[in-house]
């Protein structure tokens, strides 16, 4: 094998240009949606190298490759936060892009996305904890007593699973709900192993028709590797995870989330890649026990030529309750709701990160 050959090819696919994203024509400036149910392939992008290291892009030309009309690439460099409607990869997809200028340097902005504001900021999370792959444990998620009496007594009405997965849970619920809640992490542990160890493909799929998180997130996988065509970024989201490269940092865990009225179980894969002149952070959430099925972010960060940041987000959330009859005018009302409040959230980086 050419070793240096490989090197080679491995720097040039580095340096490769984002591709145009493919967008619906209704162009829109941002704002969001607080309650709508996000099962989102969230990915905070900070940048990988768009271009050769001799030259750092303007903001304009940024925008252009991810899609953004010119129009809204001279917005985002005055300073606005812009948004585009991104074509929905199903039924079930609320799709967005928004990108703005942050007259802050890219580390500024790095920590800022590192510590998950983009991805956390339409959920309150109750409790959250660190997933050892080697060994899943869920030990300690704990759940109210009244979302425990309705786990025991109907765990598929409670939160999304499969019908085997709930006859297990509804059988050790006979001995109460503390029973029932072990035998809830049991396969929460479950799923997270299956994922770590064999990717999308360890998904179970809930109860229901059409609701697979695993076909979810492949559409939403497919969107970030058209959008970004970018080799190492597309082989780390591509990669189960127990065999990644060692060119991105894995991490798994889980949190409990407030939902519409009660707890929110999730699992979350998360994915950080640092380049020669930015980073990538995706989110993944694999597993929703309620609200929503499943989500992808990408946030991107980079560097423009005076010396400030460029922050680019894309959100996929799926969700059956946007599909069927009605789904088109759902769709366009949920990703309208989440609009705003993805725009509120980069004003407010805007005005509060060190230098911005």
């Amino acid at each position: 094998m050419d070793h240096a050959s490989d090197a080679k090819e491995s720097r040039i696919a580095d340096a490769t240009p984002f591709a145009p994203l493919h967008t619906a024509t209704k162009k829109v400036c941002l704002p969001g949606m607080r309650n709508t149910p996000p099962v989102l392939f969230v990915v905070l992008f900070a940048a990988t190298t768009a271009f050769a290291q001799t030259h750092v892009p303007s903001i304009e030309e940024m925008a252009g490759r991810i899609g953004f009309s010119e129009q809204a690439a001279e917005r985002a460099r005055d300073g606005e936060v812009v948004s585009e409607r991104l074509e929905s990869t199903s039924d079930k997809d609320l799709a967005l892009a928004v990108g703005a200028r942050i007259q802050a340097p890219p580390q500024q902005v790095y920590e800022f996305v590192q510590a998950e504001r983009l991805a956390e900021f339409q959920t309150v999370t109750l409790a959250d904890g660190r997933i050892d792959p080697a060994h899943p444990s869920l030990a300690d998620m704990t759940l109210s007593e009244a979302t425990l009496t309705k786990l025991a007594a109907d765990p598929g009405g409670t939160f999304h699973m499969s019908e085997e997965e709930a006859a297990t849970i509804r059988e050790a619920g006979r001995n109460g709900t503390a029973a029932a809640l072990a035998a809830y992490q049991e396969v929460l542990a479950a799923r997270a192993k299956a994922y770590w160890e064999k990717g999308l493909e360890g998904i179970t799929p809930y109860a229901g028709e059409g609701r697979s998180p695993a076909v979810d997130l492949a559409h939403a996988d497919e969107a970030a590797k058209a959008l970004f065509q970018h080799s190492v970024l597309g082989a780390e989201i591509d990669v189960v995870p127990a065999r990644n490269t060692g060119r991105a940092e894995h991490r798994l865990s889980w949190a409990l989330q407030k939902g519409r009225d009660q707890e929110a179980p999730v699992l979350i894969h998360r994915i950080l890649y640092q380049g020669e002149v930015g980073e990538v952070f995706v989110q993944r959430r694999f597993y929703s026990g309620y609200d929503y099925d499943a989500l992808a972010i990408v946030v991107g960060v980079l560097p423009t030529s005076d010396g400030h940041s460029a922050i680019f987000y894309t959100n996929h959330t799926y969700t059956a309750q946007v599909s069927g009859f009605g789904g088109s005018a759902k769709r366009s009302i949920g990703t309208k709701m989440l609009e705003k409040d993805v725009v509120a959230e980069i004003q407010r980086a805007q005005e509060t990160i060190p230098g911005g």
